[in-house]
């Protein structure tokens, strides 16, 4: 086996390994109480509706949606979703600019796949999702953090930080963003930012990635324009995931772009999967189709936001007043900040004895900052879960920091 080792890819060797998917190990006992996870509650899966579709698919199209299909996606579910997003989002694209993936991660591995070369500069948020860095760094990207703060993305910083590497003799490539209650802070980028992040992208001549899956969670104040419609250049790719509106177990996400760069997508996947199931493409057209997946986003609202109001309230009540988090108006997430001087992985290890659990905030910090932070997330746990667990981490966080 060590011989196997040897032989490693480079890029094998360097990929670490996700930080939320290692504390499920961790975390795996019936009685720990979650805030770690940001997946969906199931919940808000539309079961009952989904076995007439299932069965209606099998009976129907059995030939079509047990077969292959294209690689870009049935023709007839990209329709659809063109439409869609005009209405929903005022992205005007055509049925040849959508792929359909498998997941969001899919599309930004894709994305990563056709422009990232090694040595290429990738600016990611401080903090950032770590599913898009990674899919950055796994081709070779050298990742440079900008600051999130409570207004998204600092692009003013982010100018300077393009400035500087092109100074150096680097190669400035790729933005990743994710303006809406962006994962881990939960903040949302504002529309200023969202105008002047587009403008640093043609002038520099980088691609934006605008990973956007929790865009249609949002429980207060009015929606901001998607980052692609401010880009009348085409430096987008639009990232859009059903997992957290529809059931992840299918999936399904895809990608808008220019058609040039979406062909390209299509053809770097042909020899990764070939193309995206069949059988839940189909399943989801028939979804949409019968008008439901607007009355499910609106559903999965109203569950979320009760959690939401539950866990801000519970952490007024019961957590010290020397520590900061955001107040997101939708998504998945919480984001805390403990004082300088204390550690988010430490505070882990003594919760979970406790038998509470989170995400410490040092893996969403590509530059090794942000260990006095950690993520709550308030979408699977049930609210009486989330308040008693609340009440439990901040009588602990009281011990250590108001002893």
């Amino acid at each position: 086996m060590a011989s196997l080792i040897n032989l490693l890819a480079t890029r094998a060797r360097e990929v670490k390994a996700s930080a939320i998917r290692e504390i499920c190990k961790l975390i795996a006992k019936p009685q720990i109480r979650s805030m770690a996870g940001g997946w969906p509650d199931p919940a808000t899966f539309p079961v009952e509706e989904l076995k007439e579709i299932v069965t209606q698919v099998l009976v129907d199209k059995p030939h079509l949606a047990l077969q292959y299909t294209t690689s870009e996606g049935l023709p007839e579910l990209r329709e659809f979703l063109a439409g869609w997003l005009k209405e929903k989002d005022q992205v005007d694209c055509t049925p040849d600019q959508i792929v359909i993936t498998h997941g969001s991660a899919q599309a930004m591995e894709l994305t990563a796949k056709i422009f990232i070369e090694r040595g290429d500069i990738a600016f990611v948020g401080l903090p950032t999702y770590f599913g898009g860095s990674g899919a950055c760094q796994t081709f070779g990207a050298e990742l440079v953090g900008v600051e999130v703060d409570q207004d998204g993305m600092n692009v003013e910083e982010l100018e300077l930080k393009v400035i500087q590497a092109q100074k150096e003799g680097k190669r400035p490539k790729l933005i990743y963003v994710i303006p809406d209650f962006q994962n881990p802070a939960g903040v949302t980028m504002i529309k200023e930012r969202r105008n002047r992040l587009v403008a640093i992208a043609e002038r520099y001549g980088l691609v934006i990635a605008e990973d956007n899956p929790y865009r249609d969670l949002r429980y207060s104040s009015q929606p901001l324009p998607p980052v692609m419609t401010c880009s009348p250049l085409g430096r987008v790719v639009y990232l859009r995931s059903f997992s957290k509106i529809f059931c992840p177990g299918f999936r399904l996400a895809f990608a808008v772009g220019d058609s040039s760069v979406i062909r390209r997508m299509v053809i770097a996947r042909q020899f990764e999967d070939c193309c995206t199931a069949a059988f839940g493409q189909y399943v989801l057209y028939e979804f949409c189709k019968r008008g439901l997946l607007d009355i499910q986003i609106e559903k999965n609202c109203s569950h979320y936001k009760l959690k939401r109001d539950s866990l801000l309230r519970a952490l007024d009540e019961h957590f010290p007043k020397e520590l900061k988090w955001n107040r997101p108006d939708g998504g998945f997430f919480v984001f805390v900040h403990l004082p300088q001087e204390y550690d988010g992985e430490e505070l882990l290890r003594e919760a979970v004895k406790k038998d509470v659990a989170f995400v410490a905030g040092a893996p969403f910090f590509v530059d090794g900052s942000g260990c006095n932070t950690f993520r709550l997330s308030f979408a699977q746990a049930e609210i009486s879960v989330i308040e008693e667990a609340v009440a439990d981490l901040g009588k602990l966080l009281k011990e250590r920091i108001l002893k």
